[in-house]
């Protein structure tokens, strides 16, 4: 993917969240209640399960410890670029949710839900850290392969796991829809932000 292209993505993200943000408790709200109903409508007991033991993942401390772990396979490897790369996004993702939550003060939907949490809502922490992760970690792989940024395969796998845990966010009731689109909106900046200026760079 060409630089003006990134840049471009990175602008349309950035309106993305804009609109979100500014339309989640009005003209997105309709939006919200169709997708709930539609995901939630899908609950059955192995689904259930597959989401309960896989969504905390991307929790807090199990990103960190397998951002660690991965970042200390990276450096051993000699990767110190992509080590960097990583560390960069995912404590910036860190750093922003820490603040971006409180300016919001979203709170929790109040719909039925499989998981009980008091947190606030906007944007979903969860999907966000996957975003970052997925998204990082395919570029890295892209520009490590010998297809080189021809592959874009990486990024189908990245896109896919990332619905996924956006997916069983508001499966499990904790979040509204326009919680995880910003989520992915925001990681995608982050991570297009620091791949143009620091780990694309030529």
């Amino acid at each position: 993917m060409t630089k003006n292209n990134q840049k471009r993505l990175v602008i349309f993200f950035i309106v993305m969240f804009g609109l979100i943000a500014s339309g989640y408790n009005n003209f997105l709200k309709p939006l919200d209640s169709i997708i709930i109903n539609f995901i939630q409508g899908l609950e059955n007991p192995m689904l259930t399960s597959i989401y309960l033991n896989t969504t905390n993942i991307a929790d807090q401390k199990p990103s960190v410890i397998i951002t660690a772990i991965i970042v200390i396979i990276l450096f051993v490897s000699k990767f110190k670029r992509e080590a960097l790369f990583l560390t960069l996004t995912m404590g910036t993702c860190g750093i922003v949710m820490a603040f971006i939550k409180i300016i919001f003060n979203r709170p929790r939907p109040n719909i039925h839900r499989l998981v009980e949490l008091n947190s606030l809502s906007f944007p979903s922490g969860h999907t966000t850290s996957a975003t970052i992760m997925y998204l990082t970690l395919a570029l890295i792989f892209i520009k490590l392969s010998k297809k080189g940024n021809n592959n874009y395969f990486p990024i189908l796998i990245a896109i896919m796991g990332i619905l996924f845990i956006a997916t069983s966010r508001v499966y499990l009731g904790v979040h509204y829809p326009t919680d995880t689109m910003a989520g992915m909106c925001l990681g995608s900046v982050i991570v297009l932000t620091y791949n143009l200026i620091y780990y694309d760079k030529k």
